[in-house]
């Protein structure tokens, strides 16, 4: 069995990892059903946990739609694939495991460049960087000691459950409000006037593509009570992230409304 993994950067890292479509073309899924899967998984996992195994992107499909794609490493692949116990997907699972640990153990054997004496400017950056490699990889494990000896315990177990329910019902509301981590009303998008000069008209323009972006990718905008304007629309984070990337590859996009790069 062929088993792609490489280097691909997520959260910041470059890190062993697979994408949604391979792993929908390795367990014979559809790959809306794993991205389902993906996003079921990460509602229900706390935010340390989802912030270092996934990560968004996106990719361009045949009939030229920007969709939603995402990087899992081995941790998130697992995740998502726990449920997947038919004797096929179990050999596919040992497979990718098999692989992972092969990569891992590459990576960890890879003897250090030797830094350039004859270069000091760069002797002394390859020096820091080694040195801030060992610190990271000393601030994991001592996060991953301090992980387990929180979990072993009940009550900070029961605790930790508690906070997490606190926070989803508090990002629920957020989102509600249309200024959470999942849905935001056009106005509450941190990025948008980077790119855009303030207007009614911008506004209105925008909100329009992201509900036309919405119904192609299957994430359709949300309706919510407004005291000021009655009812407005929320939008899907990933669709607002692929309307991102759409402006930062085409530059005529919306032009009227854009500043000056």
């Amino acid at each position: 069995m062929n088993i792609e993994i490489t280097l691909k950067e997520l959260n910041g890292k470059q890190i062993p990892a697979v994408t949604s479509q391979q792993v929908a073309e390795a367990f014979g899924k559809r790959h809306d059903h794993v991205i389902r899967d993906i996003r079921e998984v990460m509602a229900k996992c706390t935010e340390s946990f989802t912030a270092p195994n996934f990560g968004l992107s996106a990719y361009t499909d045949s009939t030229g739609r920007k969709l939603p794609l995402y990087l899992l490493s081995k941790d998130g692949l697992m995740m998502v694939t726990m449920g997947y116990t038919t004797p096929e997907a179990m050999r596919v699972k040992e497979a990718y495991i098999a692989r992972f640990n092969e990569m891992d153990e590459q990576l960890h054997s890879a003897s250090p460049a030797i830094p350039d004496f004859q270069n000091p400017a760069l002797a002394a950056r390859a020096w820091a960087e080694q040195y801030e490699r060992r610190q990271i990889a000393e601030a994991q494990r001592d996060e991953a000691i301090r992980t387990k000896a929180e979990i072993g315990s009940r009550r900070e177990a029961t605790s930790m459950a508690t906070a997490s329910a606190a926070i989803r019902q508090r990002d629920a509301l957020a989102d509600k409000l249309g200024e959470g981590k999942h849905y935001k009303q056009v106005k509450a998008i941190p990025w948008l006037l980077e790119v855009f000069h303030e207007s009614a008209g911008m506004y209105s323009q925008v909100g329009r593509k992201l509900s036309q972006l919405g119904e192609r990718m299957g994430l359709s905008p949300r309706i919510k009570e407004d005291s000021q304007y009655g009812t407005i629309k929320i939008h899907h984070v990933e669709v607002i992230e692929a309307l991102r990337l759409a402006l930062k590859q085409d530059h005529n996009l919306l032009g009227k409304y854009r500043k000056m790069n």
